[in-house]
């Protein structure tokens, strides 16, 4: 009889249990770490007093929140953050690069500094801290040191909802502040890293597998993308659509290096080191360092270090002839993560490994149990009596159960973290993952003997990776016939039916949401950067995976640039945009985009009126047919919301000439105006807002360039005139919500309705 796991003796269960809940303890209390500290020694004293478990569970839950308030609340990089306050200063540092530099911007990059001194006026810290450094130059490499003058400011906090919270995430590795180093003259190195570092060989290692695994099949550029994304978790290459579809069936996980990668690389190796005739010692010896290797190549990963370090106490356990308890091994894995770090308690990379691989311990063995049972031969029936067929069904009995049940169990575990984080429920992953799985493990035992043979030649990697292109192909061919049953994906949300629409906050550029009746419609597409870091996850969040339609209103990149990646997922959508022809090199890559997926385009200009839903429409009040000659700006599309109980006049990036057009020819009264900004940076005067008369107007403002700027005395003018205004460069985003009662406005950053 088997005994339950709940009834073996399970140490670091209690210890991983008592570590979270004083992690959670002290996020919850403002408590400095010195006080949980003391308490810890108490309730430690009191245990070797009375010899009471309780004690010493209290000892490990004070002693973790002492350890999380120290990362966090006490920490170094804090108390600078505190010290230099919101406003930016100007400092000069020194320090040691952590990590690989990463592309950000035109013609910069990204990377964080062990900061070991820091000077601000008269202020020098000595005190070591980690610094996310933004160069607007050719990178450093891991390990250079480094010393650098720039603009000291706090993490950016998100300005959308749908944003990638870039603040938080930081905040989560202990990083506070970032520094802009704004030009190559501002940065030295001081000494170069040896070339013989860990972090330096195994960036070497990864670029050097990057580069093996496409050897003789770079023409077939979506095989090396999905090569590169099994094998080193690298999806830069993947495109939109294809990433999309992978996340609906819920085999976006073959990405994420985590415990299936780390379990696949053990298994193999293992069978490699028995075949070559290595003993179980040797052979753990050899296993264990390679696996956490293989985590520092493929980024340190919360999911790769957990999964690495549960295998190397599994095969501690069978050095030491005692067999190890799965639920114990996760525990203690877990403990020893956040002996790390506090921090990835909340990370939501640590919460899907844990619980998946929980599920799975708990789930998987009784359900394989039963699978089993249903699949074999007729238990009354002799094994002389089986037939070929009842040969075959014993045959694969145990590893076709054993493969439902983990698919299974691994489902059970991520969902409600899907539904919580991805806003879905992926119904496809039960028909996907028990045949994506084998096909990923084939995948990567090709790839292994393509990366050993790329060792000694070049001819034999390219063997290999062309043998593996079946298995790709067939693992495409999966998932996209997965994500093509109807309801594989069920969201949990859905866009608003009374109309409602979000202005979001893209400075220079420009997009806009509506939501009525059911349908979603996007007026412009912000730039290429704001629709996958924000738009994308932002209509997953209101249940949509694409607009219905989108309204393009001209050909600024800061406009048109995110359309694609929009419009990636979308089925028969509508795209609407002028007659008006210009220049714009996004623009006539868009068209060709529309062109190859077959998307036709609905021209429309003045006097014509779009149906949106039941509930609302949109009348297009410029440009005329033929457009006016001149800039792109002022052939911008202007429309207007027309609802049941209210207008809202978007007028993109018009400038004088439109509006002093629009003034002598068109009803302009709306309830609300949304404002671009011409390139000549100017604001419409008081008379043009008569004509108008909205209750409030929101108006696109950004730091730089000077003339996207608001002008306080322009804000002024109009607040005489009995209108509010929404700032976005001090509210993000503005939500307008049109109900029975009028329209309401609220700032994402103020959150204040009005």
């Amino acid at each position: 009889m088997t005994t339950s796991v709940f009834r073996r003796r399970l140490p670091f269960l209690g210890i991983f249990l008592s570590a979270a809940a004083g992690i959670l303890l002290s996020s919850q209390l403002a408590v400095g770490a010195s006080s949980f500290l003391w308490l810890s020694l108490g309730a430690l004293v009191v245990w070797a007093a009375i010899r009471r478990e309780v004690a010493l569970h209290a000892a490990i839950v004070l002693a973790f929140a002492s350890a999380h308030a120290q990362q966090t609340r006490d920490s170094p990089a804090m108390r600078l953050a505190e010290f230099i306050g919101p406003d930016p200063q100007v400092v000069s540092i020194r320090g040691r690069v952590v990590d690989e530099p990463q592309a950000a911007g035109i013609q910069g990059c990204r990377f964080e500094v062990r900061v070991s001194e820091l000077t601000s006026g008269g202020t020098r810290w000595r005190v070591p801290f980690d610094l996310m450094v933004e160069f607007n130059g050719p990178p450093p490499v891991a390990g250079d040191l480094v010393e650098a003058r720039g603009s000291l400011a706090p993490l950016p906090t998100p300005r959308n909802p749908g944003e990638f919270d870039l603040g938080r995430y930081l905040a989560l590795r202990g990083i506070h502040n970032r520094l802009g180093v704004p030009t190559e003259a501002d940065l030295e190195i001081v000494a170069t890293g040896s070339p013989y570092s860990l972090q330096r060989i195994a960036n070497a290692c990864r670029g050097w597998m990057e580069r093996t695994l496409s050897t003789g099949i770079s023409d077939q550029p979506l095989s090396c993308a999905l090569l590169a994304g099994i094998v080193l978790g690298n999806t830069s290459e993947l495109p939109e659509s294809l990433e999309g579809q992978f996340r609906d069936t819920g085999t976006y996980h073959l990405f994420s290096v985590s415990g299936l990668h780390v379990g696949m690389i053990g298994l193999i190796l293992w069978q490699i080191a028995k075949t070559v005739g290595l003993g179980r010692r040797e052979a753990v010896l050899l296993v264990v360092p390679t696996l956490f290797f293989y985590a520092l190549v493929t980024g340190w990963k919360p999911a790769s270090i957990r999964a690495a370090t549960m295998a190397a106490i599994f095969l501690a356990g069978m050095i030491s002839s005692r067999k190890p308890v799965a639920l114990n091994s996760l525990c203690a894995a877990g403990t020893a993560i956040l002996i790390l770090s506090t921090n990835e308690l909340f990370n939501p990379g640590f919460q899907f490994s844990f619980t998946v691989v929980l599920a799975i311990i708990l789930v998987a063995g009784p359900l394989q149990s039963v699978l089993r049972g249903r699949m074999e031969p007729d238990i009354f029936l002799p094994v002389a009596l089986w037939g070929s067929l009842d040969r075959v069904r014993h045959a694969s009995a145990g590893r076709l159960a054993a493969l439902l049940a983990v698919s299974f169990a691994a489902w059970i575990g991520s969902l409600p973290l899907t539904a919580g984080y991805f806003h879905m429920v992926s119904l496809a992953a039960l028909l996907a993952n028990p045949i994506a799985v084998p096909l990923a493990f084939a995948v990567m035992v090709t790839a292994i003997l393509s990366l050993a043979g790329g060792v000694a030649s070049a001819w034999i990697a390219s063997v290999f990776n062309n043998a593996n292109l079946v298995f790709t192909h067939a693992l495409l061919a999966i998932v996209h016939f997965t994500a093509g049953i109807p309801f594989a994906t069920i969201p949990l949300a859905a866009p608003s039916e009374t109309p409602r629409v979000t202005v979001f906050d893209f400075g220079r550029g420009g997009c806009s949401a509506i939501e009525c009746g059911g349908r979603l419609w996007m007026l412009d597409g912000g730039s290429q950067w704001n629709a996958r870091s924000t738009l994308v996850p932002w209509m997953r969040s209101v249940g949509r995976r694409a607009p219905d339609g989108i309204v393009l209103s001209h050909g600024d990149a800061a406009h048109l640039g995110g359309v694609q990646a929009l419009l990636a997922e979308a089925v028969r959508p509508v795209v609407v945009e002028s007659e008006a022809v210009d220049s714009s090199s996004t623009r006539k890559a868009l068209h060709r985009y529309l062109e190859s997926k077959g998307i036709p385009r609905s021209l429309h200009s003045e006097g014509d009126r779009l149906r949106l839903s039941s509930a609302a429409s949109m009348a297009v009040l410029h440009p005329p047919s033929p457009p006016p000659v001149g800039i792109s700006d002022d052939k911008a599309l202007v429309v207007r919301l027309d609802a049941e109980n209210a207008r809202i006049l978007f007028l993109s990036d018009a400038g004088p000439a439109v509006w002093e057009r629009l003034a002598g020819s068109v009803d302009l009264r709306a309830d609300v105006l949304v404002l671009g900004r011409h390139r000549s940076g100017q604001l419409p005067e008081a008379g043009f807002l008569r004509l108008v008369s909205p209750g409030a107007v929101v108006v696109t403002g950004a730091g730089f360039p000077r003339e996207e700027k608001v002008d306080e005395r322009w804000e002024e003018m109009v607040r005489s005139l009995g209108i509010e205004v929404f700032r976005q460069d001090e509210t993000g985003a503005v939500e307008i919500t049109v109900g029975a009662a009028g329209v309401e406005l609220s700032g994402f950053l103020d959150d204040g309705v009005k």
